[in-house]
């Protein structure tokens, strides 16, 4: 089905008023990739009720599901031929289900609290023919109210509508096009057909889920720049280091080897050694002092899943042990226990055993900018002169949640988990152990789903900022939307284009500017405007984004664009702030208040600058 079609199923006609209302638990996002593909599994997001939490509806889904399979089971082989369970596995705040549409309606609507509000006090019986008869009485308008007493038909006409189209799909039924609002005969038998012999909800499981949204995909989203934000001039006259400061970088990985990141006596301009906290002997002699592999999270969450376990992690025995301990926390509806996990997430920086990315240089790209150090970069490439991060000394955590190989996708719901894991290392020390975190990635927000800054990987950015951390984010690269079959300078630009995590409140959210002339050039065309989708001024700040020079893999160079790499402009200009006052650490939105209060304005509009180019001289000086 398109898209348009499940709109107006969902909304109502063009010509009617439409109102992205949030009153049905199941979002638009998910009805719209279930009419694309009615008969495949979707990856969805769970979001518990405030007065339940993800461990404990997990559980209550896998006991569902598992208890219509037994109760119908021919039934459901028939819906699900060849396939085996459905997999279901949780975080801290949100469970990741994949499931059929049978099993979304059947097993996961059940839970949700609309349904224990709504559905459960009609005391319906879930027959074939008891459903149809109520539908048919909701599809004339006459006999609606009597239908369903107490209850609005306008939300049981909605799911009958919806759910019975995206059926008839799926069983390859003919089901003309309604003219009204009001189900047609066919709509009626499929969703009857749906909610036939449905399993009752136990009542210590009713109303444990809030809503049900898409499980996003997420996407990627320099000496020149490095003077253009003045981060030259400000390691001159302070002697600004970040010795101590770390910094987490959730991307496709670091290369640790690369000899930009190689811990040395000198760091352009700011002089001093690399920090504490170094890697043994036996280790990579790497600025980038931890690196966790973030792509292996579902399967290790994944309680029915066979974990092959990495031998580059360590003692693969002991490892199988903590795995066995891991499942059986996770079967026992106990909370994530993030200290058996963090061995089972660690990639092992001896030289013989580590792996760094094989593919993608965007991660090694992003931590440069931020924090490379590579004064003979001249000698074994074209660069004229060396290449040096805005922090030449920071320390840095790799935490690889997005995919090396870019035939694989990644998901909010692993970026999500990282950023609960950034909350556990710091939670588990006296001093906080990581002070920043940079995203340089995107993930597309749809206005018909979530209020803008309210999706659940927003939420968490919210959380780890109210913990203490600062929170730097690209604004993505949807400012110009270039028109199909048309020539490359055809197009619109387009405003409240900001994509999540940019969207949260509480975090940095950054734009593009020139390298060199961010006066002349102004904002890139490319750069995603605000305001945001509920009339915040987004994006805070600008920095360089074009033609960005940084370290690559195989211990070279690459010139990139993008809201990605202005990210760690603005990550390193904190960092600094941080170093030079250390009385900030901790107070993210002070940091945030400093750098947009100090920032460079380009005479650009709000929507597009924020409050203007990163000036890292004019923070530090102005405390």
């Amino acid at each position: 089905m398109e898209r348009e079609r499940i709109e107006e199923l969902f909304y109502g006609r063009p010509e009617h008023q439409r109102r992205f209302t949030q009153d049905f638990p199941v979002l638009p996002d998910v009805w719209i990739a279930y009419g694309r593909t009615p008969g495949d599994r979707v990856e969805v997001l769970l979001t518990p009720h405030t007065e339940s939490n993800a461990a404990a509806v997990s559980n209550a889904l896998r006991t569902r599901l598992a208890l219509d399979r037994s109760a119908d089971g021919s039934a459901w082989k028939t819906e699900h031929p060849g396939l085996g369970a459905p997999r279901v596995l949780f975080n801290e705040s949100v469970v990741l289900a994949t499931l059929s549409f049978w099993e979304l309606l059947r097993g996961a609507l059940p839970l949700t609290d609309w349904w224990k509000q709504v559905i459960a006090p009609l005391g319906q019986k879930m027959t074939r023919d008891a459903l149809i008869e109520v539908a048919t009485r909701l599809a004339d308008e006459r006999g609606a109210r009597s239908a369903v007493p107490g209850a609005d038909p306008r939300l049981l006409l909605k799911l009958i509508r919806i759910a019975g189209a995206i059926e008839c799909e799926r069983r390859s039924r003919p089901a003309p096009e309604a003219t009204g609002d009001r189900p047609t005969p066919q709509e009626i038998q499929g969703f009857a057909d749906l909610f036939d012999r449905l399993p009752p909800v136990e009542d210590s499981a009713a109303g444990c889920v809030w809503s049900i949204s898409l499980n996003r995909e997420a996407s990627t989203s320099v000496w020149r720049s490095r003077m253009t934000v003045k981060a030259d001039a400000a390691a001159r006259v302070f002697e600004a280091r970040t010795t101590g400061i770390r910094w987490a970088v959730l991307d496709t990985g670091i290369d640790a080897r690369h000899p930009g990141f190689k811990r040395s006596g000198k760091a352009g301009g700011s002089g001093g050694s690399g920090g504490a906290g170094g890697s043994g002997g036996d280790e990579i002699q790497s600025r980038v002092i931890k690196t966790y592999d973030f792509l292996r999270i579902k399967a290790l969450l994944d309680p029915d899943a066979e974990v092959e376990i990495d031998p580059s992690a360590g003692d693969a025995e002991k490892l199988k042990l903590v795995r066995t301990e891991l499942r059986r926390s996770l079967l026992s509806g106990r909370s994530v226990d993030w200290g058996l996990l963090e061995p089972l997430l660690r990639v092992s920086h001896a030289p013989a055993l580590y792996k760094p990315p094989m593919f993608e240089s965007h991660g090694t790209h992003v931590a440069g900018i931020l924090a490379a150090n590579w004064p003979d970069a001249p000698e074994t490439t074209p660069l004229q002169e060396p290449l040096y991060g805005v922090c030449p000394d920071l320390e840095i955590y790799d935490l690889r949640v997005l995919p090396d190989n870019p035939a694989d996708k990644a998901d909010e719901f692993t970026i999500i988990a990282a950023l609960q894991f950034i909350r556990y290392l710091n939670a588990n020390k006296n001093l906080m152990l990581i002070h920043g975190v940079n995203l340089s990635l995107s993930v597309p927000h749809d206005v018909a789903n979530y209020a803008c800054g309210r999706t659940p990987v927003c939420e968490e950015c919210e959380r780890v900022v109210a913990s203490g951390v600062v929170v730097v984010t690209a604004a993505g690269n949807r400012g110009f939307d270039k028109r199909e079959r048309e020539p490359a300078a055809y197009g619109d630009y387009r405003y409240i284009s900001i994509t999540d995590p940019g969207n949260a409140d509480g975090v940095i959210t950054v734009g593009s500017t020139h390298r060199m002339l961010p006066h002349n050039y102004g904002v890139s065309y490319f750069s995603s405007r605000g305001p945001t989708g509920d009339g915040r001024t987004k994006p805070d700040l600008v920095a360089p984004g074009e033609r960005i020079d940084s370290c690559a893999l195989n211990d070279y160079y690459e010139t990139m664009d993008g809201t990605s790499m202005a990210a760690p402009h603005v990550s390193g200009a904190a960092a600094l702030l941080l170093s030079r006052h250390r009385e900030l650490i901790g107070q993210p939105r002070r940091v945030k208040e400093i750098l947009c209060g100090t920032a460079t304005d380009l005479g650009r509009e709000p929507r597009f600058q924020g409050a203007g180019m990163v000036d890292v001289l004019r923070a530090l000086q102005s405390i």
